[in-house]
């Protein structure tokens, strides 16, 4: 069988809770990696096939449908579906069973693993996996092959007789070294770049799996397993990836720096095989020093992005982040001392936090002087221990997102995690955060004087044309 894997359009029907100025800065496009895991899976190990249509990089709509069916001739079709893009891919479910109504239709993703039953509602879905889905699709289109039972599938949902039957959960998978690299090859692998990279092709690399932290407000929580790969079978992956011509990575990993001897190790190889590639990676304040900072810039490290989230060690763990601002501090010291590139989130509107907590942590911001921040008024997000205390309390008095997976409306507005303040109050605190931070003549000036292409100056005066129209109206 031939399974078309589409990855849904980003216009979807999810209103950030931002200003729109903010929300179409130029933040590039990466690959679709769960798609490309499961298209590399199946060519790999079944005597299926797999297609991949990037509906987002390829800017497609529900209009070009029909000619991807048309070109691609399908015996099934799989989407990847997160809850903010729920209402997108209902649509294109929709659309897919008026043109083939007896095509198999399969949806999976974040939303897949919280919701299957409500998302087995639409009337368009056949299937659907939660959790991961490599060895679950295979084997579902080897049952549709032959005509089996598909309920009986471990790891798949489906209906029968208008019920929503489970074919048991699946165990993840616990050795991700067997798992083939990603299918990078069936993309258009050359249009996929970082809005703040340097190099005009790059591509996302998963080093491992799950997250061993519980932060409140994070949905990675719902499976907190973390599992990672070898050194050697990274840098394998690496070293394909080259071929393709593709020298600049960003490690995807909800936390690359958990072990540090496997950090040493592939820092290690990447220069004992001097690769010569670039690469950015996602750390945690609590899991980095100094011989880690050392090895990463050796082996190409230009950037790495922590989660600093508030200045206020109430709120840090009222969170359950399991840092400190002082640790906050002395690590993006570290790091720029280290020659790296520093990228800082932070959050605002927590449950229980205040005003001058807010301006606090705005001015922190300022103070640790990062190359870039990312500023984030705080929602509620399904399967996270925030939006579950918002339940129990009564803040919610519905289970929003229970309702959104089952009738996904044309406008998802997320529901405000503070207990304190308003939606336009807290837009003034966010573009007051970014106009503080971005319109230092020193910032700017310092930014200009590290640009070194023609490619990345238009990225970067995108992405500033976009804030300064914002902040003359916030």
């Amino acid at each position: 069988m031939k399974i078309l894997l589409l990855n849904p359009p980003a216009s979807t029907s999810l209103s950030s809770t931002l200003p729109d100025k903010y929300t179409s800065v130029d933040i590039g496009y990466y690959p679709p990696l769960g798609l490309m895991y499961l298209a590399g899976y199946l060519r790999e190990r079944t005597k299926h096939t797999a297609a991949i249509a990037d509906m987002v990089a390829e800017r497609l709509t529900l209009a070009d449908l029909a000619a991807l069916l048309a070109r691609h001739a399908p015996d099934a079709v799989g989407v990847y579906c997160a809850s903010a893009t729920a209402n997108s891919v209902r649509k294109i479910c929709a659309r897919l069973k008026e043109l083939a109504p007896a095509l198999p239709v399969v949806v999976g993703g974040p939303h897949a693993d919280i919701y299957p039953e409500e998302t087995l509602e639409w009337s368009s879905v056949d299937y659907v996996i939660p959790g991961e889905g490599e060895m679950t699709l295979a084997e579902l289109l080897e049952c549709l092959a032959a005509g089996g039972n598909t309920s009986a599938v471990p790891g798949v949902w489906s209906s029968r007789e208008g019920k929503a039957v489970s074919g048991g959960k699946r165990p993840a998978v616990t050795d991700l070294d067997s798992l083939p690299f990603p299918a990078r090859d069936l993309t258009d692998y050359k249009r996929y770049h970082s809005a703040i990279g340097k190099d005009k092709v790059a591509t996302t690399l998963m080093t491992s799996r799950g997250c061993p932290y519980r932060c409140n407000f994070c949905y990675v929580q719902y499976d907190v397993r973390y599992r990672a790969r070898s050194a050697a079978n990274v840098l394998a992956e690496i070293e394909d990836c080259l071929k393709l011509g593709i020298r600049e990575f960003f490690f995807f990993d909800e936390i690359f720096t958990v072990d540090k001897k496997r950090v040493l190790a592939i820092c290690g190889e990447i220069v004992k095989r001097g690769l010569y590639i670039t690469f950015e990676v996602r750390s945690r304040i609590n899991t980095m020093d100094s011989e880690m900072l050392a090895a990463l810039k050796k082996a190409g490290c230009v950037r790495i992005s922590y989660g600093v989230e508030s200045a206020c060690d109430e709120v840090l763990k009222a969170m359950n982040k399991g840092i400190t601002a002082a640790q906050a501090r002395e690590v993006t010291r570290l790091t720029q001392q280290a020659g790296i590139e520093v990228f800082l989130d932070f959050m605002l509107g927590y449950p229980g936090e205040t005003e001058e907590q807010m301006r606090r942590t705005i001015a922190f911001a300022r103070e640790l002087d990062p190359d870039y921040v990312q500023f984030a008024i705080t929602v509620l997000i399904p399967a996270t221990q925030i939006y579950r205390d918002a339940l129990a309390s009564g803040q919610l008095r519905t289970d929003f997102w229970k309702e959104v997976a089952k009738n996904p409306p044309d406008l998802i507005v997320p529901p405000l995690a503070s207990d304190k303040y308003g939606r336009e109050f807290l837009e003034k605190m966010f573009s007051q955060a970014y106009r503080s931070f971005y319109f230092r003549p020193g910032y700017i000036f310092k930014r200009l004087r590290r640009i070194s292409s023609l490619t990345e100056l238009l990225r970067h005066a995108r992405g500033a044309v976009q804030l300064f129209s914002g902040s003359r109206e916030g």
